[in-house]
């Protein structure tokens, strides 16, 4: 991969963008080498994103706040999964009307609640190709900056996004690099489907389609990632033979 490859962050190291080593507890204390891109440095504006690999071709893109990661993965990610919108081109002002009258929140309060009711974000390689071939134009500047820092991959690859500032971190990166493994590792989503397969988790599936932002289609990758990472908002009792079989899977894949 060139714009995320080891040649690429060389290029970023000789222009001195800040690198910080941040240790995850998550990982017991291994370090990983993460990229800070700042909004004035040398003429790259990319709005704080930082960029890291959290497994083989899953690349983390952080955000300094909530609203940024939500404002920026908006309509990549709802032309992945949104029951209305998926596989469909849609500008932001048609689904601002759709959220408000089929979101949860939306339907409570009379309004737009997308930016706060959404902190991680998940999306395969292939969801951007119509944005870089114009069918979504006009883009936003955040769009703009999202997809410049993966224009020269050729490759099949997973982003996930997520804000730094929140207290569930650890929970959501796991949720969301689970997300990306299903989707880039074949090993793994056959070892998932082989534990899952055993299982009822018809109530799972209804609890999550009932938040009335997931296709069909994606549920299953939905299910084994709320069983991985354990929300607790869903309200939800999970068998916890699946979820001990599930995160020894996990393990298995992220171990460093």
């Amino acid at each position: 991969m060139h714009s995320i490859s080891e040649a690429f962050c060389k290029i970023i190291l000789h222009i001195n963008v800040e690198v910080l080593i941040q240790a995850s507890a998550d990982n017991k204390g291994r370090k990983y080498s993460e990229i800070w891109f700042s909004k004035n440095s040398l003429g790259l504006k990319f709005m704080g994103m930082g960029i890291r690999t959290v497994a083989d071709r899953v690349y983390l893109v952080s955000f300094e706040t909530q609203r940024e990661a939500a404002q920026t993965f908006l309509r990549f990610q709802e032309h992945y999964e949104s029951p209305r919108f998926k596989g469909k081109v849609f500008t932001l002002e048609g689904f601002k009307k759709w959220y408000v009258k089929n979101s949860p929140r939306g339907r409570k309060t009379g309004k737009f609640t997308y930016y706060s009711d959404w902190e991680g974000f998940n999306i395969p390689s292939d969801v951007l190709r119509p944005f870089y071939e114009g069918k979504f134009d006009p883009l936003s500047d955040q769009e703009k900056e999202l997809l410049d820092l993966f224009e020269d991959n050729r490759s099949r690859f997973y982003i996930i996004g997520v804000p730094r500032k929140i207290k569930n971190t650890r929970q959501l990166l796991k949720h969301e690099t689970a997300h990306g493994l299903f989707y880039t590792n074949s090993r793994y989503r056959n070892e998932v489907m082989r534990i899952i397969r055993p299982f009822d988790l018809m109530k799972l599936r209804k609890t999550i389609s009932a938040q009335g932002s997931y296709h069909e289609n994606v549920l299953e990758d939905e299910c084994q990632a709320y069983i991985i990472s354990g929300d607790v908002d869903l309200k939800v009792d999970l068998p916890k033979e699946l979820q001990r079989k599930l995160r020894s899977v996990f393990r298995k894949y992220t171990r460093k």
